[in-house]
């Protein structure tokens, strides 16, 4: 039998390959194994050149001949039972060259396959028709889709914010489901907690058939894309309030058991979060316990410029000492404003005849294609977050992170600002914020919140750190003494 690998045609530039080990772990994952798949409708509804369907197609061929002793009949059966949808023409052809080639492997020719080459947005004679919808469904941002707008935004979810079109086949998949059927797909992880997703997760609070999921993590399956990925399997005959949840082994290219939760505990406010039930709980607590505001998080300056306003400028006049929180570095940048974060009077800014200069051998830079007209504050800032803290007490952090000793917890004195990162405003001691923040277990609340960034490092925003702050000074101010009672006046302007 020749490898299925060497003779199925390369996918059509601009789509996503799914690797063979995947398709196998998809499928076993779903069921679609040994007995259970003869006379069963399966669908991929994105089908590609065909990766799903050719390894249907030989699991198919490999159970009839096993059960029957001959290929009588067969071509029949996959003609009647194998389906497909594949909007690009290139794609489509593809595929049909590749399940030829599975089914010549068994003696069987002409095979009349039931694949369209059509948008499976528009597809409704498969709805309440499959015992199994497998795939991996096309991911594209709504803004980018030219002549499918209109159809993705008639689906229910797609309704919120910015969606992605996985979300769509997400419910296209659930519709083509009879009574007994599952979906299995590998997509972004971002419906557990994205606006867009939010009807999706409210669907399946109602419906609770969520059976599983298998998470990859950092794993970056897809070659030539980087995305971070789970397998998702949903079964219309599952009644259990329990998940079961995975993660999925780069080495052995199967599923590892983690724990099994419940609905209720994997829904932290309005958001999905996925881990050992141990975790759930952990972060559910810092997410929803009500504490004193004993530090305020906030995100560090945002020039728009950093080259012309920080890149160690070429005169001392209106500067201030800048840190970079990103990687510990000092730079000496320019700060036209006054001790309160105000702008100083443009008159004053530009009485200074090396800043003048120097702003005006940088000024089409600063304008960004805008004339003066339209930006006749092209000299300063681009946004003013920070800006009235340069003036307070307050420590910078890193907001990309791996590990405890990647993270850069710096003080800032006051008359500094900083960029790059976030910084804490607090009168907790420096000690104090270290050993909460310097932690492993700081570490296990980022790879929890599940915000991957390339190279197994996590990132977080300043809601997700100051929640994490506040619950765990609270939780120790009064056996560590933390905090003196007597000063939590200090906090009342935060509240």
């Amino acid at each position: 039998m020749t490898d299925n690998n060497s003779n199925r045609m390369v996918k059509h530039s601009g789509q996503v390959f799914t690797p063979d080990f995947l398709v196998i772990s998809i499928l076993d994952y779903a069921g679609y194994v040994s007995s259970n798949i003869l006379q069963k409708h399966v669908i991929d509804n994105s089908c590609g050149d065909g990766a799903f369907l050719c390894e249907i197609t030989k699991r198919y061929c490999k159970e009839y001949i096993a059960q029957h002793g001959s290929t009588q009949g067969l071509k029949e059966e996959l003609e009647k039972f194998i389906h497909g949808i594949e909007l690009d023409p290139i794609a489509f052809e593809n595929c049909l060259f590749n399940l030829g080639v599975i089914v010549s492997d068994f003696g069987i020719e002409n095979v009349d396959w039931d694949i369209l080459n059509t948008s499976a947005l528009l597809v409704t004679q498969f709805n309440a028709m499959m015992d199994f919808v497998i795939g991996n469904p096309p991911y594209v941002r709504v803004h980018n889709l030219e002549d499918d707008y209109e159809e993705v935004k008639s689906f229910r979810f797609a309704q919120n914010g910015m969606t992605d079109l996985y979300l769509v086949f997400y419910e296209l998949g659930l519709r083509m489901l009879n009574k007994r059927g599952k979906l299995c797909y590998i997509t972004p992880n971002s419906w557990l907690s994205s606006l867009a997703a939010t009807n999706m997760r409210k669907y399946i609070m109602l419906h609770r058939n969520l059976v599983g999921l298998i998470d990859l993590g950092h794993y970056q399956a897809f070659e030539g894309a980087t995305t971070y990925t789970m397998i998702v399997l949903f079964d219309l005959q599952h009644t259990a309030n329990q998940i079961e949840y995975y993660r999925y082994s780069e080495e052995n290219h199967d599923k590892v058991y983690v724990d099994s939760f419940s609905y209720e505990e994997m829904l932290i406010g309005e958001k999905f979060y996925v881990a050992s039930r141990k975790d759930l709980s952990m972060l559910k607590a810092i997410k929803t316990t009500p504490t004193h505001r004993f530090v305020q998080v906030k995100n560090g300056f945002a020039t728009l410029a950093d080259k012309v306003f920080i890149n160690d400028v070429p005169f001392q006049a209106l500067t201030i000492p800048i840190l970079k929180a990103s990687t510990g570095k000092w730079h000496q940048g320019f700060f036209p404003y006054n001790t309160k974060g105000k702008p100083l009077p443009k008159k004053e800014i530009f009485s200074h005849p090396e800043i003048a200069e120097y702003l005006e051998k940088n000024k089409s830079d600063l304008l960004k294609k805008h004339t003066e007209e339209q930006k006749p504050d092209w000299y300063l800032y681009g946004r003013t977050q920070a800006l009235k803290d340069v003036y307070s007490k307050k420590y910078s952090i890193n907001s990309i992170i791996k590990e405890v000793k990647h993270i850069k917890l710096i003080d800032v004195p006051i008359g500094s600002g900083l960029y790059g990162g976030l910084y804490i405003l607090t009168e907790v001691s420096f000690d104090v914020l270290r050993s909460v923040i310097k932690s492993p277990e700081f570490i296990n609340y980022l790879a929890v919140l599940k915000n991957y960034k390339r190279g197994g490092y996590y990132t977080y925003n300043s809601k997700d750190l100051e929640q994490y702050l506040n619950y765990k000074i609270s939780q120790h101010e009064r056996t560590e003494n933390f905090i003196p009672t007597n000063e939590l006046w200090i906090f009342e302007s935060y509240l």
